[in-house]
């Protein structure tokens, strides 16, 4: 079994395990699942402890609903579903995606919106580039009491250039 346990999961993404349990019944990060079905070995692969942080950062401004909205959206729409390697950017409560050399700016695509709202002045917020989210995932790693640091160098997928 190659990949990350709930705990080191909630570590690794700073989460908390109720918040695991969302994303696996609303099917936006679904785990690998062994042994009892009642309460089952759970592993979580890199890409996922990535999407996790994406979320948790998506979810800082914009609801649940439209996180899934977004997803949902993606899939629909011939993208992959996964966020991670996304640049969106959430402008009042609409969620945009934005080519990832930023050159089409003015003609960005819409994929999320609670209500549709007149052009106003708005404030941009950019999520983490996923080489940000790489690096605070490692020295996460690194600083845990939870995480065996070693094993964990052997099982992440990518490695920042500034950490050991």
């Amino acid at each position: 079994m190659e990949g990350f346990t709930r705990q080191e999961a909630i570590a690794l993404a700073k989460t908390t395990s109720s918040n695991l349990a969302y994303l696996d019944r609303a099917e936006l990060v679904v785990p690998e699942k062994y042994g009892n079905s009642k309460k089952p070995t759970v592993i979580y692969k890199w890409e996922q402890i990535l999407e996790i942080r994406v979320i948790q950062d998506l979810r800082k401004k914009t609801s649940p609903q439209t996180v899934k909205k977004v997803v949902q959206f993606l899939q629909t729409n011939g993208f992959n579903s996964s966020l991670a390697d996304k640049h969106l950017v959430v402008i009042n409560d609409e969620v945009f995606l934005v080519p990832p050399d930023w050159s089409n700016m003015p003609k960005v695509m819409r994929v999320a919106s609670k209500r549709s709202r007149g052009l106003g002045q708005f404030v941009l917020v950019v999520f983490p580039p996923l080489e940000d989210l790489v690096r605070e995932i490692w020295e996460t790693a690194k600083k845990s009491e939870v995480i065996d640091f070693e094993s964990f160098k052997r099982r992440a997928k990518a490695k920042p250039a500034n950490v050991a």
